[in-house]
């Protein structure tokens, strides 16, 4: 597999440090309020990496933090007098249950910074041993001009980086740029004992401490959102490679683009976020997921209803798909040569970088030829249950797999909406048996509508649609057919 590797910037094969073995560490949510769009990216983003690098057969270890212990949470406990650690519990749980919405895997460990105070100190002492590190007034700071190779990962120089914008003022550090491994606790705050004074870590230490000591030094990925290169991710490598006396942090660094809202990167400073939770009220996460994958991983994603709404439309044709295949007669058997095929396509798309736009396009083509054939040569040339194991597979590694559930949840939310749908047809003429299910009714209905699109009485059928989409139902026309979906709020 090549991936885009940041600290080279260029496209490179993986060589994992054991073979066949991948250790991937990919940064977490710091859990202070809602998870929002953003966060999903990235969680979808290393998600499908680490489903194809199984598909691959590789054996994946994948480990992703939650920074349960921020400045950020101790504020808005405060803010709602809790205990810090209870508040960021809540939003964790909620986290989790976002992702298991959008399909993600969970990790195969997911430490917390409460529960790792003992590693994060021990790899401090470590630092200050090295001469990388130093006491000060309010805590243990990292010295990054006693680092030469600082700033390898983002490319910028030391010299740079101190007249930076992005660099706080301490009068407590002995230069601009260095950054807390430990921070002293204030009257209040959560704290622990450490050989230096009560206090906390510090944001960056916690990520090498975690990621060291679940994978060990020079693991193969180390993963997260663009915003991150700089600074967390350039002083990790920094505060871990003084500590391991010089050796290799990590193989590969990879990074996704930021979610945009406009001209923004959305982010919760600028009051932009658009939640996971908000989001999944309206879509349902197999929509939300296909739409985060359509864009390459490595590009900012603008935010945009229109092109949610257009995976909405694409995740119904691969529902559909999937319904017309199980249909066809299983006595139908002949090459199978098209699965091989678009196997391959598929295969060598998501190896090349996730290359998700061209591997979707392959899923979208290996659909048409397949309806194709079956309409031109009656399947004669089909090998069925090839198609269905080639294409939930395809599914699987996309975490696109959860069609049948997706159709159960669409029946149940149109059951709801049986005296709404009623009222609809006996308002335009259309006759209602009694005990008739809702999915009958809302068949009959759009029969009704492609009559008086047939007859050239377009108005009719406008106003049939019209009164459709007001009720929650959008109708939607293709070269397939007619087909409907509902808002998840309804």
């Amino acid at each position: 597999m090549k991936i885009h590797d940041t600290m080279s910037g260029k496209v490179v094969d993986i060589e994992p440090r054991e073979p066949g073995k991948i250790g991937m560490y990919v940064c977490g949510v710091t859990p202070y309020a809602p998870a929002h769009i953003g966060h999903a990216r990235t969680a979808v983003v290393y998600d499908l990496l680490k489903r194809y690098l199984q598909f691959a057969g590789y054996s994946v270890t994948h480990v992703s933090n939650y920074t349960d212990v921020d400045d950020k949470i101790i504020a808005q406990a405060h803010v709602e007098g809790v205990d810090p650690l209870e508040l960021s519990a809540r939003y964790i749980e909620e986290y989790r249950q976002d992702m298991q919405q959008l399909n993600v895997l969970p990790p195969d460990r997911t430490p917390r910074v409460s529960e790792s105070i003992a590693d994060i100190q021990k790899l401090i002492e470590r630092i200050l041993a090295s001469g990388c590190g130093y006491v000060s007034s309010d805590g243990v700071y990292f010295s990054v001009r006693r680092f030469p190779s600082y700033g390898k990962l983002s490319g910028r120089s030391v010299d740079e980086l101190r007249s930076g914008a992005r660099v706080e003022v301490n009068e407590a550090k002995q230069d601009p740029l260095d950054f807390a491994l430990w921070k002293f606790a204030k009257p209040g705050e959560i704290s622990w004992d450490s050989p230096w004074g009560k206090g906390r870590p510090g944001w960056h230490i916690e990520c090498s401490a975690m990621s060291l000591r679940e994978l060990g030094p020079g693991f193969d990925i180390h993963g997260g959102g663009e915003d991150l290169i700089f600074p967390h991710h350039e002083n990790e490598i920094a505060q871990s490679e003084a500590a391991l006396g010089g050796k290799q942090f990590v193989r590969y660094w990879m990074h996704s683009g930021m979610v945009n809202m406009g001209a923004e990167k959305m982010s919760k400073s600028l009051g932009n976020v658009v939640t996971i939770r908000d989001l999944l009220r309206q879509y349902p996460g197999q929509v939300l997921r296909l739409y985060l994958l359509q864009t390459s991983y490595q590009k900012p994603l603008k935010f945009s209803v229109a092109g949610i709404d257009q995976a909405f439309a694409a995740y119904e044709r691969i529902v559909e798909f999937q319904t017309f295949v199980s249909e066809l007669p299983t006595s139908v058997a002949g090459a199978a040569e098209d699965c091989s095929a678009f196997l391959e396509e598929f295969d060598g798309a998501l190896a090349d970088n996730l290359n998700t736009s061209r591997a979707l396009a392959a899923v979208y083509a290996f659909m048409s030829k397949v309806r194709r054939t079956v309409s031109e040569q009656a399947g004669a040339q089909l090998d069925v249950s090839c198609v269905q194991r080639t294409f939930e597979t395809a599914m699987r590694v996309l975490g696109l797999d959860q069609g049948s559930a997706y159709l159960e949840h669409k029946r149940e939310l149109l059951r709801g909406m049986r005296e709404v749908i009623a009222s609809v047809a006996k308002d335009f003429g259309v006759e209602v048996p009694e005990g008739s299910s809702a999915e009958d009714l809302l068949r009959r209905i759009m029969e009704r509508r492609g009559v008086a699109r047939a007859h050239g009485d377009y108005e009719h059928a406008d106003r049939i649609r019209e009164r459709l989409g007001a009720a929650g139902i959008a109708l939607e026309d293709n070269v397939d057919g007619v087909r409907y979906r509902i808002s998840a709020k309804q």
